[in-house]
């Protein structure tokens, strides 16, 4: 047993390390290389349930976008509603696309979609959530990542309530690291970043060549394992920014993330065997990360529970009973943990511009919401969400606040 025991925890080791070793290339620079100077033509797409109060602030942001007016257009896509967001779309100068049959995800509202648009004179799609606003440089940083010859592209994901509580900048931090050390990181050395979930752009001609037939509740991760298959790498446009709102209460939070990993966990079961093929026999660095992205929860539970399994062992063999209570090696371990947590939120902070006001209850918070995820990832491990439970969105910004 110990021997497994070790085998195993060597691997989470290593599997952390080479997260450890490629985060640190965010901090080689970066040449960007334009082969083309075309302004391109977006549809900008917002699928929205009952966003009545948020989705006027996001169109606002969006008509105020330093883009020629006439090379992108807005869509409002109400599903499922029983409020007047179709009414305050319209109202702020969005075109509505009416969904004429049941869908229950927002997977199958921008298939829908892709497919209504189908014969449209666009060159590429834009997607935002309804509660999101944008900033104004968003459509020029994406077209300039279309002229380098990239085909997807994910925006930079920030924040619009990063200070409410511990939940909301915690959110706010988890997206920052996953801008700065993730995707930031595969955009220098070449590979592919990861879709998360809003302000990402697609070429018209990826949907038209190999569709959006996706089936899980996670429709962002599902596409990016999509795109490592068919070898489409997926850019990272730092300066493309949109500013999300974060959900407030535990509840909330904890049944979205459910979604998540569950979202995961169909992902690995969908295109685990063919990324692992791909990275096998193409020497597919995309599909190899695709792979380690989707395996992540896994690796986090087994990382917890086998240490946990190895104490109860022990215990009910009498092996720790003299000494459990005076054992400090594990408090060590988490006060270690927690105080390196807050200096690397700390330092993405700082990397970033922001103030640490803004910020301190989701650098101290931020550990407690890793830990919180653990269980999640437990529960479904072994009991898929099959439900999108939608989030209630309440925060009005403009985009002048924020900027200001």
């Amino acid at each position: 047993m110990n021997i497994v025991y070790n085998v195993v925890m060597i691997l989470c080791f290593l599997f952390s390390m080479y997260f450890v070793i490629t985060s640190f290339f965010t901090f080689k620079k970066r040449k960007k290389k334009l082969i083309s100077n075309k302004e391109h033509k977006f549809a900008i797409l917002i699928p929205c349930r009952n966003e009545e109060e948020v989705i006027a602030s996001l169109i606002e942001s969006i008509n105020k976008l330093d883009y020629p007016k006439h090379l992108f257009d807005c869509y409002a896509i109400p599903n499922n509603c029983t409020d007047n967001t179709k009414e305050v779309a319209l109202k702020k100068g969005a075109k509505i696309i009416e969904i004429d049959k049941p869908v229950k995800s927002k997977g199958e509202v921008l298939k829908y979609t892709f497919d209504y648009l189908q014969n449209s004179d666009y060159d590429a799609y834009v997607i935002f959530d309804a509660d999101n606003i944008v900033h104004q440089n968003f459509l020029k940083a994406m077209n300039d990542t279309l002229n380098e010859g990239y085909l997807v592209a994910q925006g930079f994901r920030d924040a619009k309530n990063p200070s409410d509580n511990y939940l909301t900048g915690s959110y706010t931090i988890f997206y920052y690291l996953q801008n700065i050390f993730y995707n930031q990181a595969r955009m220098v050395l070449k590979r592919s970043s990861a879709i998360n979930g809003t302000g990402f752009c697609i070429k018209k001609c990826v949907i038209d060549e190999y569709g959006f037939n996706v089936k899980t509740l996670t429709e962002d991760s599902e596409f990016t394992g999509i795109c490592a298959l068919n070898n489409i790498k997926i850019a990272f446009a730092c300066d493309a920014i949109t500013y999300d709102e974060h959900p407030t209460s535990f509840k909330a939070s904890w049944n979205q993330r459910k979604r998540w990993s569950s979202g995961c966990f169909e992902c690995l079961k969908r295109f685990g065997t063919s990324l692992t093929k791909s990275f096998w026999k193409n020497s597919s660095f995309c599909s190899f990360d695709c792979l380690l992205y989707y395996l992540a929860p896994i690796v986090q539970v087994i990382s917890f529970a086998l240490p946990l399994f190895m104490v109860i062992m022990k215990f009910i063999h009498g092996l720790m009973i003299d000494k459990i209570i005076l054992d400090l090696t594990s408090l060590y371990f988490f006060i270690l943990f927690y105080i390196g947590s807050i200096i690397l939120n700390i330092i993405v902070i700082k990397l970033l511009h922001k103030k640490i006001k803004d910020h301190y209850k989701g650098i101290l918070g931020f550990s407690l919401f890793i830990l919180t995820w653990i269980p999640i990832n437990m529960i479904c491990l072994f009991k898929k969400t099959k439900k999108w439970e939608p989030v209630s969105h309440t925060r009005n910004v403009n985009i002048e606040n924020i900027l200001n």
